[in-house]
């Protein structure tokens, strides 16, 4: 057996808003860690993605930060990795089980020998998991936490270093207003990431024009393109697929999803025939739904840009010959040009060699 599933944390329940400390004392190399929140709906009007449950997710070797996102902010690193949502149940029906998942993932791939998290070489390697239960699903409930690590076993391999994921920096949106940020120059860049995830609000309407440039223009990466062109010009780009489900009231239900961008929905009743059911144009991740009360439905919405991110890099994700090096170079900038009001975020994928 070269591979096995660990369980970390089994299922433990989450009444309040609190933060789990793990200790990560294993003996072999780690290419993914699974953190799993579930929760059950105590009304039918939703307040947000399930992925919201999941406030913050650390690994820290004592002051040194290997991994930091939100649960959002995990779910759209992992559609950019993996061409797919990791595992979600969308529902926002009162009494029903929501679910959201995030991958912390070492490798370019599952079981990737090259990258791989190898806890022998930190002293005190710790996640730590701080959940928000009531903010996503229809304000959630009687919640739950399980934690899981996918390990080498037999033969485990001698990685030359992981992928270190982190948020760099969040800043507030201000229209038209430039927003420098200077990139760390540690490290080689497999993903620069720009993201916001407001309601309402699409990509192409929070940013203006994006720019990225190393030296001060010496070299130009985008040079000051419009991120409605950028996000057309991006082909191909992997299309958001996904499922919800909730119940009609008789008015505009406002629901959640990943998508952000170029999105639609098609809706049919699940539980019975609803003579009056449609889906309204989404906006950014809102989708609202108009269904006759009390009849279940369900939902399929399609779209880009999940989680409102965008990978500003261009290379091949499983090449590191193609990444962004910083090494010799003086400075790495961001130049992202504001639209609509509301906070963004920067999030980093580096090649971190032991």
């Amino acid at each position: 057996m070269k591979y096995r599933m660990v369980e970390l944390q089994k299922s433990r329940s989450e009444t309040t808003n609190t933060t789990r400390t793990i200790n990560l004392d294993l003996a072999t190399p780690v290419s993914r860690i699974v953190v799993r929140m579930k929760g059950t709906n105590t009304t039918s009007t939703p307040v947000g993605h399930p992925a919201k449950m999941i406030s913050k997710i650390e690994l820290i070797d004592g002051s040194d930060v290997l991994y930091s996102l939100n649960g959002f902010q995990a779910g759209a690193v992992n559609f950019i990795e993996n061409s797919e949502l990791p595992f979600y149940t969308c529902e926002y029906e009162s009494g029903i089980q929501c679910c959201a998942t995030a991958q912390i993932n070492f490798g370019r791939q599952l079981w990737d020998r090259d990258f791989a998290l190898d806890p022998k070489r930190y002293k005190n390697l710790q996640l730590k998991i701080t959940n928000a239960v009531g903010s996503g699903g229809s304000t959630c409930g009687t919640c739950t936490l399980a934690v899981f690590a996918y390990v080498f076993e037999d033969s485990p391999p001698t990685p030359r270093g992981f992928l270190m994921t982190k948020e760099l920096k969040s800043y507030t949106v201000v229209n038209a207003q430039h927003e420098y940020t200077e990139l760390p120059q540690d490290y080689p860049f497999r993903f620069v990431i720009l993201q916001s995830y407001e309601n309402t609000i699409a990509p192409n309407t929070m940013f203006g024009n994006l720019k990225f440039t190393i030296d001060t223009d010496r070299k130009v990466l985008l040079n000051d393109i419009s991120m409605t062109e950028f996000l057309k010009a991006q082909v191909p780009m992997d299309k958001v697929e996904e499922e919800f489900a909730g119940l009609g009231n008789g008015a505009v239900s406002d629901h959640f999803q990943a998508s952000t961008y170029d999105n639609y929905g098609v809706a049919v009743g699940r539980s019975s025939f609803d003579g009056t059911l449609y889906v309204e144009q989404p906006a950014g991740p809102q989708i609202g739904v108009f269904g006759t009360g009390p009849h279940s439905f369900t939902c399929v919405e399609v779209g880009y840009c999940a989680f409102g991110a965008m990978n500003l890099l261009m290379a091949d994700k499983n090449d590191p010959a193609s990444w962004l090096d910083p090494a010799g170079t003086r400075s790495v900038k961001l130049d992202i040009t504001g639209g609509a009001a509301g906070t963004a975020y920067i999030i980093s994928q580096q090649a971190r060699t032991y």
